[in-house]
């Protein structure tokens, strides 16, 4: 007689969704992403024949720094400047050389950069004629063509506007270092012949006098008086109104203060 047997291999119910359930979920999202990783690695570099990771640095020699960078960043890459120096046959602001050379293989994915050395031009540059016109646009012609400024002088002119170049030193159209600083005398316009009164009312005597030597007048006389509500040993009384116009070396008088 035949007889049936039959196993039980019932799970409780708490060992199911605590072990087996997250097991099972774990497993899944392994395999998932072991999915992922093997496209990403092996299939699609062959579809589309290169591997993403690297790339050939470009040429950028004796371009512009700015069209450089632009060529670089286009790659995956970043230029980092080395070092500037003179040339003599290469531009301002060009691409001397660079470090890895062209045609070498990078990999952007270390974020590293192409070193680059800028070319400042020829050492040697003629001065150019600025002279005449405003200090700043003398200031932006001199740095873009690659001098530095040296001493700045500023002098009455009867000649030159304000804030106009006077001169330069060396002047104009010198041939020189570029490391040579170029001096610059800048007019501070037509010299005054007259001052405005300043308000002395209210100063102590010493300040009313240093006052009117700053601005090349004179103290006149000086008349002590007593002055109620007034501090003693300040002006309470000028001879000329503040504001008025006068020439320089003009003596203003002077009233002031005593104890009561």
């Amino acid at each position: 007689m035949r007889k049936n047997y039959s196993i039980d291999i019932s799970i409780p119910p708490r060992t199911f969704w605590m072990v087996i359930v997250p097991l099972a979920a774990l497993v899944s999202l392994s395999g998932v992403v072991a999915g992922i990783l093997f496209i990403d690695r092996l299939v699609m570099p062959r579809l589309v024949h290169a591997n993403r990771g690297t790339v050939l640095v470009p040429s950028i020699a004796g371009q512009a720094w700015e069209d450089a960078r632009e060529k670089l960043y286009g790659a995956g890459l970043r230029i980092q400047v080395q070092g500037r120096e003179y040339n003599n046959h290469v531009a301002r602001d060009h691409i001397i050389g660079q470090q890895p050379a062209a045609g070498e293989t990078m990999n952007t994915a270390e974020r590293r950069g192409v070193y680059v050395i800028v070319s400042k031009g020829p050492e040697i540059g003629v001065v150019p004629d600025v002279v005449g016109i405003a200090e700043y646009q003398a200031r932006r012609e001199l740095l873009k063509q690659g001098f530095a400024i040296g001493k700045v002088i500023r002098r009455f002119s009867d000649t030159a506007p304000k804030d106009a170049v006077i001169s330069l030193s060396p002047g104009p159209g010198t041939a020189i270092s570029r490391e040579m600083p170029v001096d610059m005398t800048i007019s501070k316009g037509v010299e005054p012949t007259t001052a405005e009164v300043p308000t002395l009312v209210g100063e102590p005597l010493s300040s009313a006098k240093k006052m009117l030597d700053d601005i090349g007048l004179k103290t006149g006389t000086i008349e002590s008086r007593p002055s109620p509500g007034a501090q003693p040993g300040t002006v309470v009384s000028q001879s000329m109104a503040p504001g008025s116009s006068v020439p320089f070396g003009s003596e203003i008088n002077l009233v002031v203060s005593t104890e009561h």
